[in-house]
């Protein structure tokens, strides 16, 4: 996994940028990538409460864009991000340092999220549970650590032609930027595991296409400075271009849900 996300730490550097995420066009011309990164983590919050009492738990924080704004924002009592690769926790933790007010980005796995039971209002988890490979066990520990009353807000790429995927989770054994450790869900497969874990579908949208837009929207921004700006993560530059042309084409998805614990 550091392998894999070594280019977006690369990219985000060169370009100033505070998140890795796809990001969410809502008009042509209308927002810079980095405010497209945005507009997808308040298109995936949506309504969810986030009061000055909550704890919110970001899982697959990154190098912490997404907690940043959601800590800025809406200055919940707390603002946990639990992060699988320590070098983006490291990342995430100097981008704050000496900030008296801030999240706390902790080393963790989201399939043994290290909080109490029912300690947690909202868990925020945007474009990570492609690479986990038990996301029963993820979604199970979400329910967990959440309130009654709390709410999941997950965001995805999923397919419903797994099978044509095949080869990318093969690459999963080699060790290059390539390994991304991608085990593929579709969006059925979410909703029938968020009805076995007891959850409530509140909110569910396939933004694929403004995200296919914001992607393009990105490459353009790259493509502008010329390919002498690109060294160290040309590789990623022709992913994402394939990944925006699969979401055109509907043989990838992306999925926003939003669901809550059902009361016993």
């Amino acid at each position: 996994m550091e392998a894999h996300y070594r280019p977006n730490w690369e990219l985000t550097q060169a370009y100033g940028l505070l998140g890795y995420n796809c990001g969410y066009a809502r008009a042509d011309g209308a927002e810079t990538f980095d405010e497209h990164q945005k507009s997808l983590v308040w298109q995936l919050l949506g309504d969810t409460p986030i009061g000055p009492t909550a704890t919110v738990l970001d899982v697959g924080s990154g190098i912490g864009g997404p907690a940043g704004w959601i800590f800025q924002h809406h200055r919940p009592a707390r603002l946990i991000g639990v992060e699988y690769l320590g070098s983006s926790v490291h990342a995430a933790n100097e981008r704050f340092r000496g900030k008296p007010e801030r999240p706390i980005f902790l080393q963790g796995d989201a399939h043994h999220l290290p909080l109490e039971t029912g300690s947690v209002d909202v868990v925020f988890n945007l474009e990570s549970a492609l690479h986990y490979p038990n996301k029963d066990r993820f979604i199970a520990e979400c329910r967990r650590v959440l309130k009654l009353g709390g709410s999941l807000c997950l965001g995805d790429i999923t397919t419903s032609k797994k099978w044509l995927f095949w080869p990318v989770e093969a690459l999963n054994k080699l060790p290059s930027q390539f390994n991304s450790n991608v085990h593929l869900w579709s969006a059925a497969d979410y909703k029938n595991a968020f009805r076995e874990h007891d959850f409530e579908l509140v909110r569910h949208e396939d933004a694929s296409l403004p995200v296919a837009k914001s992607i393009d929207d990105g490459l353009a921004e790259i493509k502008s400075r010329g390919w002498h700006s690109t060294k160290g993560f040309r590789g990623r530059i022709g992913f994402m271009g394939v990944l925006a042309m699969l979401l055109r084409r509907g043989l990838l998805h992306y999925d926003l849900f939003r669901v809550r614990p059902r009361g016993k």
